[in-house]
């Protein structure tokens, strides 16, 4: 996700000013709550080595994970690598039910192809497309993206995570990406054994903080199991990012708010934010195609994922603000295709949107 606004160059604008950034450096230091609102691993989120007044990005949706990432390796630019590693859902297999969460569709994010090579081939691959398409890569933290990647025997887990990153050439990171109920003692074990070795993030999905939506798109677990999930995995010292969804039917006109108060109240570290987008073979087609489910507008999207970050800390940073689908699967209207020009949007808005909620 890229936040470049070359408008500002050789100017001074006040989202870029030190005395917003010292400002957010102050609010770090400031003593912790005592009544459990960050809990119990707050020390995983203090800033990085090397994070400066000068480094600091402002206190508005400029708080790009790339930033934190150059922060936190030294000026380096990482990318992220999507690998397949062969794991199900407990919400496809029958494990937790069937047929999947109601817009869940893999193959929106499965690697190009939807096969499943040996993972030394995908990440070789994945190397040299980054490589054509990004001027200057320095090093790449291994994604497990699609499915749930903690869902399986133990073994596999460990047989999987044993060898990395050493294993893959110029792997500087793994990031996991899983559900809540798939996060057992043992299997936090494992990944804090990983996060000693190399940086870390688990990648947990909240989607809705109201358990009547989580019922209605068929999650299959409720908040509290993510709230749950959060702590444990933060008092191991793992990094987290928190997923969410904004359109989902019956989430209430105050989402964006309740949610961002929410992730604020966790010691969560980023944020992927996704915007509610109809893919064929899922369970929200019939609806959708019947008229019965209307389709997410880009300006009130933009707008949603602006009220959100204004109840965000100055130390949680965003990964990922929209999402995109393949156009053979996609059903909704293609503006999602169209990301610089809703980041565009959303930095406008930003820019216009008044300060943000004290926490």
């Amino acid at each position: 996700m890229a936040w470049h606004d070359h408008r500002h160059r050789g100017r001074p604008s006040a989202i870029h000013s030190k005395a917003n950034a010292a400002r957010m450096l102050a609010w770090l230091a400031r003593p912790r709550p005592k009544d459990g609102r960050l809990m119990a691993a707050t020390a995983t989120l203090l800033p990085p080595p090397g994070l400066t007044t000068e480094s600091l990005p402002g206190p508005w949706g400029l708080r790009s994970y790339r930033q934190y990432l150059a922060t936190r390796f030294g000026a380096q630019h990482i990318r992220k690598l999507c690998l397949h590693a062969g794991f199900s859902c407990p919400n496809i297999d029958g494990s937790r039910g069937q047929g999947g969460c109601v817009f869940c569709n893999n193959a929106g994010f499965v690697p190009k192809g939807r096969e499943l090579p040996d993972l030394r081939q995908q990440w070789d691959r994945g190397r040299s497309a980054l490589r054509r398409r990004h001027r200057r890569v320095d090093g790449f933290i291994a994604y497990f993206q699609a499915f749930s990647n903690t869902h399986g025997p133990l073994d596999r887990l460990r047989r999987l995570l044993a060898p990395l990153p050493q294993d893959l050439p110029e792997c500087v990171g793994v990031s996991i990406s899983t559900r809540p109920d798939c996060l057992d003692e043992a299997v936090l074990e494992v990944i804090a054994d990983l996060a000693q070795r190399c940086f870390v993030t688990l990648e947990l999905g909240l989607q809705s903080d109201r358990d009547r939506v989580l019922r209605l798109v068929r999650r299959g677990h409720a908040a509290a199991c993510f709230d749950d999930a959060v702590q444990r995995a933060a008092a191991r010292d793992i990094e987290l990012c928190a997923h969410v969804m904004l359109g989902l039917p019956g989430e209430g006109e105050d989402a964006p708010e309740r949610l961002g108060r929410h992730l604020a109240a966790l010691p969560v570290r980023s944020i992927k934010i996704h915007n509610l987008h109809i893919m064929r073979h899922t369970a929200l087609e019939r609806p959708f195609l019947r008229g019965a489910l209307a389709d997410l507008d880009r300006h009130r999207y933009a707008a949603m994922v602006v009220r959100l970050i204004r109840h965000l800390r100055p130390d949680q940073y965003l990964q990922r603000v929209i999402a995109d689908a393949p156009d053979d699967i996609l059903l909704s209207a293609p503006w999602c295709h169209d990301k610089q020009g809703f980041l565009a949007e959303l930095r406008d808005l930003l820019q216009a949107a008044p300060e943000p909620i004290e926490q």
